[in-house]
Formats: C-alpha cells, sequence, structure tokens
C-alpha cells in the first residue's frame, strides 16, 4: 500500500515509585464552561480528573498524579487559551495567591 505509514511503539519511559498522595488544583471556571473543560482535560489522555466542589461557585478540584504535575499544569494552561479560568494549588495558600490565571 503506498502512502501507509505505520507507528513506531514508543518506549516505556523508566517506572516511577508508586505516589503516596495525589496532586491536587483548585480550578474557577463560569458554570457554562463544566463540560467543555470536562471534554478537553480528557483529551490529554485522561491526565487527571476533577471533581464538583461548590456548583454555585463553579469550583473544581483537579486531581492528578504528582509524577505529572508539570503537564497537569501545561494542560491547565492549555485549555485556559480556549476557556477563562484560573487555577491554584491545593490547598490554599494562605496568601490567596493564583499560580496561574488566565482571565
Amino acid at each position: 500500500m503506498q502512502g501507509h505509514h505505520t507507528r513506531k511503539a514508543r518506549k516505556p519511559g523508566p517506572a516511577l515509585p508508586p505516589p503516596r498522595t495525589s496532586l491536587r488544583f483548585l480550578v474557577r471556571l463560569a458554570p457554562r464552561d463544566v463540560a467543555m473543560f470536562r471534554f478537553l482535560l480528557e483529551a490529554y489522555d485522561h491526565l487527571a480528573y476533577f471533581t464538583v466542589l461548590d456548583a454555585g461557585e463553579t469550583l473544581l478540584s483537579v486531581v492528578c498524579s504528582p509524577h505529572q504535575e508539570d503537564a497537569v499544569r501545561r494542560t491547565l494552561e492549555d485549555i485556559g487559551e480556549r476557556l477563562p479560568l484560573s487555577y491554584e494549588p491545593w490547598p490554599l495558600s494562605c496568601a490567596g495567591a493564583q499560580a496561574g490565571s488566565n482571565p
């Protein structure tokens, strides 16, 4: 078959030790954007999942492996380019400073 390309299988990286805890982020966005946020987050190979903490305020807890922290931050930044959202590390810092924000 001409023009048919096959993908080479990726070699798995070295095994990481199992995490003892999960990493969490607090995400705020408009109620109308929750379904799209779920769709976009799932599109990133189920890198993280979320639960709704407060439907009225649209506060979400995004949970992931600590090994995936950088990838999840990049994912939240990417999603933030499509949807207005803000996120911060969990638990909330006393100063209330946000780690990432897209107005």
